[in-house]
């Protein structure tokens, strides 16, 4: 007996007709096709550990801001970070505002 009728089995079927993507395309060009904002509550006071890492003692409970990685956002305090990355930090003065920021920028991004 035959299941499926004229469907191929998946593992036959290439994987682009369900990821969108080439199959020439490289692994660096799929990094890079969009950008993950996030909101995120404002972090404050960074310290360098030993090893080269920031990390933040706390965290600001009125304040957000938006992180993306995809415009070089790293962990650390606003004045390391690529210009790019600081304009669309913020602070934004509440959590709607800085998803809505997030949102606009992940939009944006993805019609490029």
């Amino acid at each position: 007996m035959v299941m499926g009728g004229d469907i191929p089995p998946l593992n036959l079927m290439p994987i682009t007709w369900w990821t969108g993507r080439e199959e020439g395309e490289s692994k660096e060009q799929q990094r890079f096709d969009g950008h993950y904002p996030y909101a995120r509550r404002v972090r404050h006071g960074w310290i360098r550990t030993g090893d080269g890492v920031w990390v933040s003692a706390s965290e600001d409970p009125k304040q957000w801001e938006v992180f993306c990685e995809q415009c070089g956002a790293q962990e650390g305090p606003p004045e390391v970070q690529p210009e790019a990355a600081q304009k669309l930090r913020g602070p934004y003065s509440s959590k709607h505002k800085a998803e809505h920021i997030a949102k606009k920028h992940f939009d944006e991004m993805s019609h490029k």
